[in-house]
């Protein structure tokens, strides 16, 4: 099965292709990018990063995603770009997108023992335990 996971931090988008088999999740190399929303405001570029985007989701074929989620209010809310972006995932054609909160993913990641594959980035650590915990 194949998962794209999604990490959100600011303006800051990574996207990660994960495989899971019977045994273990890898990362598709490959098949993972990391984009920035320069401008919200700024029209053109919001609809070139939602293009970005969906082009990526349709040419791998992506037809599952789990989005790290934020929390809405306190001291760790996720910005308003964040959310802006969050929504770009959730209309994506094509694609069953489902949100995880932090808790979530960290309870499935203990519980089932799971680590960053070799090979795998530090930045995309979120995006994959996301993936790994749909």
């Amino acid at each position: 099965m194949r998962c794209l996971g999604a990490s959100i931090r600011g303006s800051e988008l990574v996207l990660v292709t994960v495989l899971r088999t019977d045994t273990e999740f890898t990362v598709e190399s490959s098949t993972s990018m990391k984009l920035k929303l320069k401008d919200s405001s700024d029209r053109e570029t919001v609809r070139a990063f939602y293009a970005a985007v969906a082009g990526f989701a349709r040419n791998h074929n992506i037809v599952t995603m789990a989005v790290r989620g934020r929390q809405e209010k306190g001291e760790y809310a996720g910005s308003p770009v964040s959310f802006k972006i969050e929504g770009f995932l959730q209309v994506l054609e094509n694609c069953s997108t489902t949100i995880l909160m932090p808790t979530t993913i960290k309870s499935r990641v203990q519980k089932h023992g799971l680590t960053l594959p070799p090979g795998a980035h530090k930045y995309q650590e979120d995006a994959f335990f996301a993936a790994c915990a749909h």
